[in-house]
């Protein structure tokens, strides 16, 4: 039986036993009391604004030196802010992987070329794995990463047995092929070049969800790669990352810093510093730190892991696939809904500061059909990565209007 449908007996089996069962076994976590929580997750918001707005403050002085450098004629082109979007989207990422190849053979002389570099790159869920592979943006790179998305190994998710449905079990599946290939994707020698001292300045960020304080948790992981490289040690960097793609109940959860942590998906499926206040977002801060020099092109670039609809189908008249078909819509939905944010806040933002604003997105067309149903199969996730191969040698793939629906 795939592991989907696993997923889904399994589901009605806890929905059965639950109430029965939830007080065997399971591991006990050390009790924090509310209060406690609660003062943890303001003091994490008020460092994520002070620390977002120095990392913004630096990348901005970064292109203003670029700016300085080219009307002194020692740069040939103006600089352009790059900010690269990855969505989560589970096995879907084999397409946003394989996207990024594809544009890479997109010709420097064309004005949709792939940039050599990206200032801000984010990822969510799979496009966290993806994302530290398209910030170090060389060929290497992206072949490193397709080649992960292309060769889903067995073990990948497996089942626990016996009794894998019991509630007191961290999930319903463990996966020792996913982390084992994580370690070995990104090694000591990949995780220390993103310590390079001439990239400091662009940033590197994922989310995750903390479930003990019901809030977004993101992560850069620029200084992440500094402690692991400084410490020898590489778990919590790959934690972070297995956190940001661990889907709830399903895959085990991630215990950083004393707090449960899950798919980023979950709380943000792509960020883009929307929860910051205007004046802390990279135009308004721009407007702040420099009010007499025009902000340089702000471009956004979208991957989107998925189709933009849901594709139809009868639900059958059940509540448990009525539940599972709810959630799947109400989870592009919040995606969709992000999106729209984001080309509404570039809209502000050229209205506002006059600022050059662009938007981008790409999706998996709505007419793609899996050539073989479930979850991490290999002939799907290798259609993905050509599909998105094509497409990112396409420079009409981009979409520019925002979906409507």
């Amino acid at each position: 039986m795939h592991f989907r449908s696993r997923f889904r007996l399994s589901f009605l089996f806890v929905a059965t036993f639950a109430t029965l069962l939830s007080g065997c076994g399971g591991i006990t976590r050390a009790p924090q009391s509310a209060d406690s929580l609660l003062q943890r997750r303001n003091e994490y918001v008020r460092d994520y604004l002070d620390e977002t707005s120095q990392r913004y403050t630096a990348q901005l002085q970064r292109t203003k030196a670029q700016l300085d450098e080219y009307k002194a004629g020692h740069r040939p082109a103006p600089p352009v802010i790059d900010y690269l979007v990855i969505s989560g989207g589970g096995d879907i990422g084999a397409f946003g992987a394989g996207f990024l190849k594809g544009w890479s053979t997109v010709p420097k002389s064309h004005p949709l070329a792939r940039p050599t570099r990206f200032d801000v790159v984010t990822g969510v869920s799979t496009g966290a794995l993806i994302a530290p592979f398209a910030w170090l943006g060389d060929a290497e790179s992206d072949q490193r990463i397709v080649n992960l998305y292309r060769n889903p190994q067995t073990d990948w998710v497996q089942e626990r047995w016996p009794l894998y449905f019991l509630p007191y079990h961290l999930s319903f599946a463990e996966v020792p092929g996913l982390e084992r290939q994580i370690r070995e994707t990104c090694s000591r020698e990949m995780v220390a070049r993103l310590t390079d001292p001439a990239e400091a300045g662009r940033l590197l960020v994922v989310n995750t969800t903390n479930l003990d304080d019901a809030s977004p948790r993101i992560f850069y992981l620029v200084p992440e790669a500094h402690r692991a490289v400084e410490t020898g040690d590489l778990t919590r960097f790959h934690n972070i990352l297995l956190a940001s793609a661990g889907i709830p109940g399903a895959f085990p959860y991630r215990e950083i810093d004393g707090s449960m942590y899950v798919d980023g998906a979950v709380s943000a499926n792509m960020i883009f510093g929307g929860r910051l206040p205007e004046e802390q977002r990279l135009v308004g801060l721009w407007e702040r730190l420099y009010p007499d020099i025009p902000m340089p092109k702000l471009r956004y670039w979208v991957i989107f892991n998925n189709q933009v609809h849901t594709p139809p189908t009868v639900v059958p008249a059940r509540w448990l696939d009525i539940i599972l078909r709810s959630v799947d819509v109400a989870s592009r939905s919040s995606s969709l809904t992000a999106l729209r944010q984001l080309f509404m806040l570039a809209d502000v933002a050229q209205r506002q500061y006059n600022a050059d604003v662009e938007v981008r997105f790409v999706a998996v067309p709505d007419d793609w059909r899996p050539p073989k149903p479930g979850t991490f199969v290999k002939e799907t996730m290798n259609s993905l990565a050509d599909l998105g191969e094509k497409m990112g040698a396409d420079p009409s793939s981009w979409i520019t209007e925002p979906p409507t629906q």
